[in-house]
């Protein structure tokens, strides 16, 4: 799980009490010293009571502190070097700016791979392999993964389905059983509109996957499966810059997953497919 309480944290970051944000980043700005710390000292650095230390580490997903300081003695050195807490600097030249956003890009994606479970995602596999039809949801900047997700899908034997238009999302989710299942993706996991499609899907008893950055918020509290797309979520600017590869990269995992084990079924649609497009082009 190296790394993993990392990536616990700072999904849950944005939903804590000041306090525990304060915790929080003492934690973030030094972790191997913080992992060979008693709850005591811990508290005492800090400047709270052992009691708040032992609620953060609740908070973030632990059931004590010990477990959570053991967890965080695996976290690699090399995080407290890592460009995840660095901002981009007016004064930065053009090639540091780049060498940035690449790693906050590649920091996005090891954050997000150290919070996947081989259980969450059999779970997950199982239900896809098994629906009737696959529909994916996605509204403003979500709606690139979702698209990203539909395209990919359609070159397996199971039937998928989007829409960019919400009214339609809301019809299409209308319209789905409980033998369906819909992979539903939002970056704060608070678009109300979102939600709305939620609820129809919820009402409709269909298994929901949820792809988000928040593991406190309203989408993956109520979605039946949640996968953590992590950015930095300390920044503003976060949204579009650095959340759509984790969530492209947790499609591309389960679609290549799903291919794999239909693989004889898969390539037959797919080749097909290149049949079709091929008789297009000259």
């Amino acid at each position: 799980m190296a790394q993993s309480v990392i990536g616990s944290i700072r999904s849950y970051y944005p939903n804590l009490s000041k306090l525990h944000q304060k915790i929080a980043d003492f934690v973030f700005a030094q972790p191997q010293m913080v992992s060979e710390l008693t709850i005591n000292q811990l508290a005492e650095k800090v400047g709270v009571s052992t009691a708040s230390i032992s609620r953060f580490a609740k908070a973030v997903g632990y059931s004590s502190y010990r477990e959570f300081s053991m967890d965080l003695a695996s976290v690699s050195t090399d995080i407290t070097q890592s460009s995840i807490f660095k901002k981009i600097d007016p004064e930065d030249s053009d090639d540091v700016m780049a060498e940035k956003t690449f790693q906050a890009m590649i920091d996005a994606l090891i954050s997000t791979k150290s919070l996947l479970h081989n259980d969450d995602l059999e779970t997950i596999v199982d239900h896809i392999l098994k629906c009737q039809q696959l529909a994916f949801f996605g509204l403003g900047g979500s709606s690139v993964a979702a698209l990203d997700g539909y395209h990919k899908f359609l070159r397996t034997s199971i039937n998928s389905e989007y829409y960019p238009d919400f009214d339609v999302q809301l019809m299409q989710a209308a319209k789905m059983t409980e033998k369906d299942c819909a992979i539903m993706i939002s970056h704060s996991g608070e678009n109300q509109q979102a939600l709305t499609v939620l609820k129809q899907l919820q009402n409709n008893h269909v298994p929901v996957i949820a792809i988000t950055s928040y593991g406190k918020s309203s989408l993956a509290q109520r979605a039946d499966m949640v996968l953590l797309s992590l950015a930095d979520q300390m920044s503003s600017t976060s949204d579009g810059m650095y959340t759509l590869i984790a969530q492209l990269a947790l499609i591309d995992s389960l679609f290549t997953i799903v291919a794999v084990k239909l693989a004889n079924k898969t390539e037959a649609v797919m080749n097909r497919v290149r049949e079709a497009i091929g008789r297009t082009r000259t």
